[in-house]
């Protein structure tokens, strides 16, 4: 019996290691390196005790991810109902505005003014560009919903920054390609599909940085590469 009793206690305890390993491990960034949360999450935020403005955002962002993610699945299945898998469309995808290492968003360059500067320039993209979505037959509440929740994120940065508009790196625009319905309907999944990987490492920007201020007043904040290895 107690040979028993040690056996079973030996695997419960392997099987708690393993979950708590498993949950350790980090997540990538679309931006090519590790990062403490992934996108869809929201860690240390405590709903019921007052918000830093950084974890307003990152409640802002997290509601804006999950719904351009819902609308980019709807026109895909709606679109290309023939194929299952979105990278196949890769080759086909147009370039729209996305964080680059360089814009200071990633931990082994971290720059909360810059980073922010350069999520404020392509949220405002693809707010001015939104009119492409409009025109398609999608569900409507959800696109307003998304137009709404975008100026509202990009007020709340702005009202950070404390500049005006023409004082940011604005991205130039040039009339999307639309001259057949097949570049129409690529040209709305590649918005779609870009506006939420924008928007994945928007959320992990902003939670580093509502974890980076929550750390200050403690006793600091480790980043991410101070624990994992980079990657480029």
């Amino acid at each position: 019996m107690p040979s028993a009793l040690n056996k079973a206690l030996f695997l419960f305890v392997t099987l708690a290691v393993s979950i708590c390993l498993v949950d350790a491990v980090p997540a990538y960034s679309s931006m090519g390196e590790l990062s403490e949360t992934s996108g869809d999450e929201v860690q240390d935020v405590d709903v019921k005790s007052p918000l830093n403005d950084q974890e307003k955002w990152h409640l802002m962002a997290r509601d804006l991810h999950k719904d351009v993610k819902t609308l980019r699945d709807e026109q895909f299945e709606r679109d290309f109902r023939e194929t299952v898998n979105m990278t196949a469309y890769e080759g086909v995808r147009i370039s729209t505005p996305l964080l680059r290492p360089s814009d200071g968003c990633l931990s082994r360059n971290f720059s909360t003014e810059r980073c922010l500067g350069r999520i404020y320039s392509v949220l405002t993209w693809y707010k001015e560009n939104w009119n492409y979505i409009e025109k398609e037959n999608l569900t409507s509440n959800l696109v307003n919903d998304i137009k709404h929740e975008t100026k509202r994120l990009l007020e709340a940065i702005n009202s950070q920054l404390q500049v005006s508009e023409g004082q940011m790196d604005p991205i130039s625009s040039s009339p999307l390609p639309v001259k057949s319905a097949w570049m129409q309907k690529t040209t709305v999944h590649s918005i779609l599909f870009n506006f939420t990987s924008v928007m994945t490492d928007t959320c992990r920007a902003v939670n580093y940085m509502s974890k980076k201020k929550s750390g200050q007043r403690r006793k600091g904040v480790k980043r991410p590469s101070d624990r994992t290895s980079e990657k480029d």
